[in-house]
């Protein structure tokens, strides 16, 4: 039971590891909750998304057979997030203030900007179905559901208590102090788990 509860708050921690920071998702969920402007549906809508994608690379990878592809799919799972270590480590000393929009949007129109967002977006891809999905390859049976489970668990707490957190806090989430705390718990969250990838092939 342990063994399972430990790969659902892996599995969850990687994910808000993952998406959390500045991006076009994450900076229009913000924009809705700020405004009130559709907020916990837009949220809904990235969530719908990105768990379709989730579902996407966990299962499609699990039944892929060659060993060569996943490793492959594994080792550029841990490249890219070799890079994006080393995007946060080199971005930490810049000065992050976010201009968020104004406008007030009509209910269709956010629906299929966050959809734009999340489904149109090539990192999204990399996110959820090259570095998620291949994680999800390192388990089987009931513990590749845990990890899916995780997975979808640790992206709705992060879309809806950003969108909660936002539409609450507004002004002080917008300080480049807010900014500078979310990339470092990032960096630690991503670095504990690009170790543990790593350690499957030593």
């Amino acid at each position: 039971m342990l063994d399972y509860i430990g790969i659902i708050l892996g599995s969850g921690l990687l994910v808000i590891g993952i998406i959390a920071g500045i991006g076009p998702q994450n900076l229009n969920t913000m924009t809705h909750a700020i405004r009130k402007n559709h907020a916990y549906l837009v949220a809904t809508t990235c969530f719908i998304g990105d768990s379709f994608l989730i579902l996407v690379g966990c299962i499609g990878l699990q039944f892929a057979t060659s060993k060569i592809f996943l490793n492959t799919v594994n080792i550029i799972g841990i490249l890219f997030m070799c890079y994006f270590l080393w995007s946060k480590l080199n971005n930490l000393t810049k000065v992050k203030q976010i201009k968020f929009e104004q406008r007030i949007l009509s209910k269709k129109v956010a629906v299929i900007r966050a959809l734009g967002f999340t489904l149109l977006n090539p990192l999204v891809f990399i996110d959820t179905i090259v570095i998620i999905g291949g994680a999800s390859t390192f388990y089987d049976g009931n513990k590749h559901l845990a990890f899916i489970l995780g997975a979808l668990l640790g992206d709705a707490i992060w879309l809806f208590g950003l969108t909660k957190l936002s539409m609450m806090f507004a002004d002080r989430l917008n300080h480049p102090k807010v900014w500078l705390l979310i990339d470092l718990a990032t960096i630690i969250i991503v670095a504990f788990v690009l170790i543990k990838m790593v350690g499957y092939f030593l």
